[in-house]
């Protein structure tokens, strides 16, 4: 393959294969990285160009409609893709040139196309730097659904969604947090560092470290690719994993000793800090459906240097037959429309459909779930999404469907979030975080 040296170029070619092949944009995007000689300023321009075009695709979309004599439809796909990337960088990227960026955007209509749409590339671009103080968008008290989803360039079904939630101005808030740059945070693996001695060590390594919002054992740290490059994430002193999912590990409350169920477990993520709130004490048997994903909860445990996790397949919908244990989790499948800062690209995969399939399954994993609870005992269910259809409506099915259970308690340092003492949802705009819920059971004694 041909070696791409220049970012916007590169840019155009990521957005392409991903509308054509349908592929996951960080999969994507890695793999261009890897395979181009990119200089380290040029992959931050190539990386925020794609992110950022992805996510804003709808608004972008619109935009360029406003100056454009020819319909989108009628726009090969190629060239939409430069209109599209050279529009975000004129709207969303200050810092560049807007000259530059309508010189590099005619030369990759050229790339990508003819002289010919070279120049109306250019007449449109130049049309939108005059113009873009005068965009307007569909009035917001008449039409708040449409007004939002193409300010903030999300899916009108979501708007919509939320928009019955939680009302017109946390919605819009809520847009803008999923909007921007994520943070990184950062698990300290308490079974072979501390916090304190990690902060010390990230100090000497340029990289500065903040306590976690919440949760004890998390940082944020920055920059995150001296994190995801340094030796110690290799050999298992931390895990990077936001600190929303960072909480369902503690809202667990596990104890060492303690045999406990993962039942949805791949990539390990919480099954491993499961074990090392454990202080890799007990049994943790980890199911997943799919057995090369239960590789990687292995791979991570024989990093972070876990012994307690037993993987099995397993289809968490069906009766697994497992005798009753103390504490069981169920971090569900779900739509992820809490993670859309680092995957932007998830609000145009998914549909309402989607929600009312995902929240039948999750009524299914909890109702077998519920049979291997030990009297007493902890459910925790979990997901990373910020719909009520697969959250709020899905928990509190199943305390109407199991009689036996009733709702316990988080610690007390936990967020609050909602009157009930047993459900937490995590909102980006409130919290600074990924998008979350928890909601946690207790099985009635005999």
């Amino acid at each position: 393959m041909k070696r791409i040296q220049n970012p916007r170029q590169l840019a155009v070619i990521t957005l392409n294969e991903l509308e054509e092949q349908g592929d996951f944009l960080r999969e994507v995007l890695d793999f261009h990285l890897r395979k181009n000689d990119l200089s380290p300023l040029d992959q931050g321009l190539y990386t925020e160009i794609v992110y950022g075009t992805v996510r804003m695709q709808r608004n972008l979309d619109y935009v360029i409609s406003l100056f454009s004599s020819r319909p989108l439809k009628k726009i090969a796909p190629s060239i939409l893709n430069v209109l599209r990337s050279a529009v975000y960088q004129i709207l969303y990227l200050e810092r560049v040139p807007a000259h530059a960026v309508v010189n590099e955007a005619v030369k990759n209509a050229r790339i990508f196309g003819h002289e010919g749409v070279a120049k109306f590339t250019n007449g449109i671009l130049r049309q939108i730097i005059r113009g873009r103080e005068g965009i307007q968008y569909p009035d917001l008290q008449s039409d708040p659904i449409e007004h939002l989803g193409l300010k903030y360039s999300f899916p009108s079904w979501i708007i919509e969604h939320w928009f019955s939630w939680l009302g017109q101005d946390e919605t819009a808030a809520l847009c803008r947090a999923l909007n921007e740059a994520p943070t990184m945070h950062i698990r300290v693996n308490t079974l072979k560092t501390s916090v304190e001695d990690l902060k010390g060590y990230f100090e000497g390594q340029g990289v500065s470290s903040l306590p976690g919002a919440f949760a004890p054992d998390v940082l944020e740290v920055n920059p995150a690719h001296l994190v995801v490059k340094d030796s110690a994430l290799a050999h298992g002193m931390y895990y990077v994993q936001d600190e929303s999912s960072a909480l369902a590990g503690h809202a667990l409350q596990v104890r060492a000793g303690q045999t406990v169920y993962d039942l949805c477990s791949a990539p390990g993520g919480k099954t491993t800090h499961l074990a090392q709130l454990m202080k890799n004490e007990g049994k943790i048997i980890a199911f997943d459906v799919n057995p090369s994903r239960l590789k990687l909860v292995e791979e991570n445990s024989a990093r972070l240097g876990v012994t307690i996790i037993e993987t099995r397949t397993g289809d968490a919908a069906t009766d697994l037959g497992l005798a009753p244990a103390p504490r069981v989790l169920v971090d569900a499948p779900c739509s992820g429309l809490g993670t859309m800062k680092h995957r932007p690209d998830i609000r145009w995969r998914k549909t309402p459909q989607d929600i009312q399939e995902l929240a039948t399954l999750q009524k299914k994993i909890l109702g077998q779930a519920a049979k291997a609870v030990a009297p007493g005992g902890l459910l925790l269910y979990s997901t990373c999404t910020l719909t009520k259809d697969e959250n709020d409506d899905v928990a509190e099915w199943f305390l109407q469907h199991h009689p036996d259970f009733e709702g316990a308690s988080f610690p007390d340092w936990f967020p609050k979030t909602q009157r009930e003492a047993w459900k937490r949802t995590v909102l980006p705009h409130r919290h600074g975080l990924d998008g979350f819920f928890l909601a946690v059971f207790r099985k009635y004694k005999m």
